[in-house]
């Protein structure tokens, strides 16, 4: 580490929204400075909670954009998935008058043009540094935030007023010893993004770091694990199959073509506990699309017009602000009975089908809803894997988990594609095999769980009863949710998932037994299970249960265990008094080590117990939760 750092503060300005202007080397105004550690100014510098940090503890510059929104960011990769950065901290100098700056936290995908910052995650506004020392003294920001993760890497950063008049800058590192590291300068809105070095030329990394911990902040952990009775909710106000569901919000839309399954415009609308409505109809009317919600917005996708077995290139979007629907750009092929699914809330991916010829379609496509553009991954499945009429959701943040469907058979294959740093690449590995052979059921995933639901098991005569659950990270078929009172298929693309409270629920509007049917039933009124991490292919030779960590903790934790050979484990928390407080595994599992949360947020902080009983084998072990 250096004992002394030299400053030089850079001025780019820009005009409207061109980037002419000019750069300023303030080595020139502040000859003979030199910048010592005791100049800079106490403060919080994200060293304390996991701290992610780039810069080599060194900082010779500031860089500033004189426009209107400016923004600075940098490429952030958290440790593990989930994640949840929990404070951002940024380095301050000035050249002028002013000591205090007003800024925004701004987070970003990485799903621009060649990595660039792509769509805006999240922006945590009004945050105020202030006694921000004269050049060349330095001064650290710090923000308590609370941004989940769960895709490889985000750009973190501000976003402030490039005044002119307040010389204030952002701290950089221009040491040729720290390795380059992706940062970007973004001006105007929205904004034009260029890399930092491809304007100030001496650039290594910004004075942004964070902390973080392990966790995906309000990602549910518990999953219901019973239907309730059919006619606990309401129904929907016409019967429906091959209709197309997605929640935006706290409300759930339901894209219904007819009973008899020709496409039709009309949309229904629930609100959890509350009661259908009819929405604004979309434009085309179509049978076996797909609905997908991203960055506030539906996305009805492909489906045929007359019936399932002709797809179309139709792609209509909806906003809720303005309750209009508007065409967009057409698919690249005409698709029914396909699948699609949201990534990073700025990508959307679109797999399988047609109905006839899916065999052989091993294309995948993504469109950008931002640029309106699509784009197509030739060959993306493996070979023999095309299919129709299927199970498909995204978990984990970049899975993309296929299951069961048809294509010359009824299907039980699965495989998971693993999705590259941006959009252009799709990597397939076979999953276990799901439990039964079917088509025409629902999926859906949420954090590591993928649910099939439903589904022809042979012919259409016969219906798939339970719900497979599969452990995505374990590859692990690993629970059923037994006896749906509305046994149905050909709904591909209508079961969603909603966390509610604490627990992931599931909802199955409409459907097809030997008719279409209106009914619409709901998971969550038979206790719950948790979704459970094998995270090791190696069979362990002990029994062995570890002691939760963090610990203490404030509200989770994580508990590790292994058993070395196949059967039937409970794990149960306990309180003082012994009292059993929360299940937290009772199924059957293969040999193995694993992983669990506790999630305590509804719980009184105190000492709890965590007990593993498999076959003859039970071990207890204490933990304390301080709220």
């Amino acid at each position: 580490m250096k004992t002394y750092l030299k400053i030089s503060l850079l001025l780019l300005t820009f005009f409207c929204m061109n980037f002419s202007g000019y750069s300023q080397d303030a080595r020139s105004q502040f000859p003979g400075k030199i910048f010592h550690q005791s100049d800079f100014v106490p403060g919080d510098s994200c060293a304390t909670l996991n701290p992610e940090r780039h810069d080599d503890f060194t900082h010779e510059n500031g860089y500033t954009a004189v426009s209107d929104s400016a923004r600075f960011v940098i490429k952030m990769r958290p440790a593990s998935l989930p994640w949840t950065y929990t404070k951002v901290c940024v380095g301050w100098t000035k050249t002028g008058a002013t000591t205090t700056q007003n800024y925004d936290i701004v987070v970003y995908d990485t799903l621009g043009s060649g990595g660039a910052p792509g769509g805006l995650i999240a922006v945590i506004p009004g945050q105020t540094i202030s006694g921000i020392p004269q050049f060349p003294g330095m001064i650290w920001s710090s923000s308590v935030v609370s941004i989940p993760v769960t895709t490889s890497a985000v750009y973190i950063g501000v976003r402030y007023d490039g005044n002119p008049n307040l010389a204030i800058y952002v701290s950089m590192d221009e040491s040729v010893a720290t390795p380059l590291w992706p940062g970007y300068q973004g001006t105007g809105g929205p904004p034009i993004w260029v890399t930092i070095q491809s304007v100030f030329s001496g650039y290594r990394c910004a004075g942004i770091r964070t902390e973080g911990q392990p966790g995906g902040g309000v990602i549910c952990n518990l999953f219901a694990n019973g239907w309730c009775p059919i006619n606990t909710y309401p129904v929907l106000p016409a019967a429906t199959y091959f209709n197309a569901s997605a929640w935006l919000g706290d409300t759930l839309y339901v894209q219904t073509p007819t009973t008899g399954g020709v496409g039709a415009t009309t949309i229904y609308r629930y609100t959890w506990n509350g009661t259908w409505s009819t929405g604004v109809p979309c434009i085309v009317g179509v049978t076996g699309a797909s609905l997908t919600a991203c960055n506030g917005k539906l996305y009805l996708i492909g489906g045929g017009t007359a019936s399932i077995t002709a797809g179309t290139t139709n792609v209509q979007e909806y906003t809720p602000a303005t309750g209009t629907w508007i065409a967009r750009a057409p698919l690249p092929a005409a698709l029914s009975a396909h699948g699609s699914v949201n990534w990073g809330d700025s990508v959307i991916f679109v797999v399988g089908g047609p109905y006839t010829g899916s065999g052989t379609n091993l294309a995948v496509h993504y469109y950008r809803p931002a640029s309106n553009t699509w784009g197509t991954i030739a060959g993306s499945l493996p070979s023999g894997q095309g299919r129709r009429t299927f199970a498909l959701g995204i978990t984990n943040g970049n899975k993309i988990v296929m299951s069961c469907g048809f294509n010359t058979a009824y299907l039980k294959s699965t495989y998971v594609g693993t999705i590259g740093a941006n959009a252009t690449l799709i990597t397939w590995a076979a999953g276990g095999d799901a439990p039964q052979s079917l088509s025409r059921p629902g999926g859906v995933g949420y954090n590591n769980t993928f649910f099939v639901v439903g589904g022809d098991t042979n012919g259409t005569a016969v219906k798939n009863t339970k719900v497979y659950c599969y452990n995505v990270s374990g590859n692990l078929w690993f629970n059923q949710i037994l006896n749906n009172p509305n046994a149905v298929s050909n709904m591909m693309n209508a079961v969603t998932a909603k966390c509610i409270s604490d627990t992931v629920r599931l909802f199955q509007p409409g459907g097809y037994t030997t008719v279409a049917t209106n009914s619409f039933v709901v998971t969550g009124c038979n206790g719950t299970f948790t979704g459970i991490e094998n995270i090791s292919g190696l069979v362990p030779h002990n029994y062995n249960l570890s002691q939760n960590y963090p610990n203490p903790f404030n509200p989770k934790t994580l508990i590790e265990f292994s058993i070395p050979k196949s059967g039937n484990v409970k794990i149960a928390v306990f309180d003082i008094l012994g009292r059993e407080v929360s299940v937290l595994v009772n199924d059957f599992l293969t040999a193995g080590s694993y992983t669990v949360d506790f999630d305590a947020s509804n719980f009184s902080s105190g000492v709890y117990f965590y007990s593993l009983r498999s076959g003859d084998f039970t071990a207890t072990k204490k933990m304390m939760l301080v709220k």
